[in-house]
């Protein structure tokens, strides 16, 4: 149970840094910054145990970790940016 809890901590946080990047380019969006965090926990939880990878803490496998929270939800801000949105992404 911890390992889910840190992964889902962990992956929260790659998203709420996802969504500072964003932030400074494109401004706020409360939408944005929920799909942030929900899609990097899940991103980091499956890294987690799809990749069995690098150094452990608390049962969790760090590189994957940070890996899967900071592409799943950079994969759904471009996602929600370009075809919900309909904005232009540079």
């Amino acid at each position: 149970m911890l390992t889910i809890i840190t992964a889902v901590i962990i992956g929260a946080l790659m998203g709420a840094f996802v969504y500072g990047f964003d932030y400074l380019i494109h401004g706020k969006n409360i939408a944005i910054l929920l799909t942030n965090f929900i899609f990097g926990a899940l991103g980091s939880y499956s890294g987690t145990y799809l990749v069995n990878y690098g150094p452990h803490v608390f049962g969790v496998d760090i590189l994957p970790t940070l890996a899967g929270g900071i592409v799943l939800s950079f994969v759904m801000t471009y996602a929600i940016r370009r075809f919900i949105l309909r904005k232009e992404v540079a």
